[in-house]
């Protein structure tokens, strides 16, 4: 045995390229054996900041079987995904790295988890009741088959990529599509805005800011996210018309694959998805965890 070989919990600041390379091998052993589709950011994970651990790895002699991540956008929760080996499971092993995130959060005074599993991910669902932990939503994956682009557009439509100083803006439609304060959204400073892997858009209809979108840009694919319009402008194919207009950026940037997350309950969402091409590729589940006091 290598005595300099990787042994038990590693709390990681920032991830390496062999640490990404060890999770993405970690992620295929496991989504093959479950049939499922693990729910990882990697356009997040590789550019973790080097002064916060986020990240969770378990080794057995210098061998990833354990990896645990950390999201947290905001002040009330951290988003969590995780997985380990099918031949170390019922070790004890993700209840390691379950804790060792839990004791993180405590640390930065955030009060839930938002644990998610793929939805055919029965060792995930098994932790989750096991932990007592309450069943929260469930969202669809989509994926674009055929993009269905309108043949017209309303000329009053502007849809343009914010600028630095479109920051409070980003914020103010954020907070209103996704019932927060706006103290809560704080994620469009003038630096993230310059973010070369992301890219965020704006609507304006008659020069008022009606809506926005974000998206995060991997390798070979696009992920749209923060999709929102201002409650007096919706039912008014507006937000098809957005949508279509961020398919025509990221199609022009010879990226294929472009995917999305909807919430299952949100029909009119899911229909506008469906009516620009999206099909449901998978679901995922996400539950509910209080993070106790020490």
């Amino acid at each position: 045995m290598d005595t300099d070989a990787k042994q038990g919990l590693v709390k990681s600041l920032g991830l390496s390229q062999t640490e990404l390379a060890e999770i993405e091998q970690l992620a295929n052993i496991c989504n093959k054996h479950d049939k499922s589709d693990l729910k990882l950011n990697w356009t997040t994970l590789r550019v973790r900041p080097q002064n916060e651990t986020n990240d969770f790895l378990y080794y057995e002699n210098g061998v990833l079987v354990g990896y645990l991540a950390l999201f947290s956008f905001n002040s009330r929760e951290a988003e969590s995904s995780g997985m380990v080996h099918p031949r170390y499971r019922r070790k004890g092993i993700f209840t390691t790295l379950f804790k060792a995130a839990e004791e993180e959060c405590r640390k930065r005074e955030l009060p839930q988890i938002l644990f998610i599993i793929g939805h055919a991910y029965k060792a995930g669902l098994a932790f989750a009741k096991a932990y007592g932990m309450r069943y929260h939503h469930s969202e669809y994956k989509m994926v674009l088959k055929e993009a269905r682009i309108p043949g017209k557009f309303d000329e009053r439509l502007q849809f343009r990529l914010a600028k630095p100083e479109d920051g409070p803006v980003l914020a103010h439609i954020t907070a209103v599509g996704f019932d927060m304060s706006e103290a809560e959204v704080d994620w469009y400073s003038e630096q993230k805005l310059q973010d070369t892997s992301r890219r965020y858009y704006v609507a304006l209809l008659d020069d008022v800011y009606i809506g926005k979108l974000d998206v995060s840009l991997d390798k070979d694919e696009a992920f749209i996210y923060g999709f929102a319009v201002l409650p007096g402008y919706r039912g008014r194919g507006y937000g098809r018309q957005i949508l279509a207009k961020t398919l025509q950026e990221i199609l022009a940037t010879g990226r294929k694959r472009v995917s999305l997350e909807v919430a299952t309950d949100n029909k009119n969402a899911l229909s506008l998805y469906q009516s620009c091409g999206f099909k449901e590729t998978g679901s995922y589940e996400y539950y509910t965890y209080d993070v106790r006091r020490a």
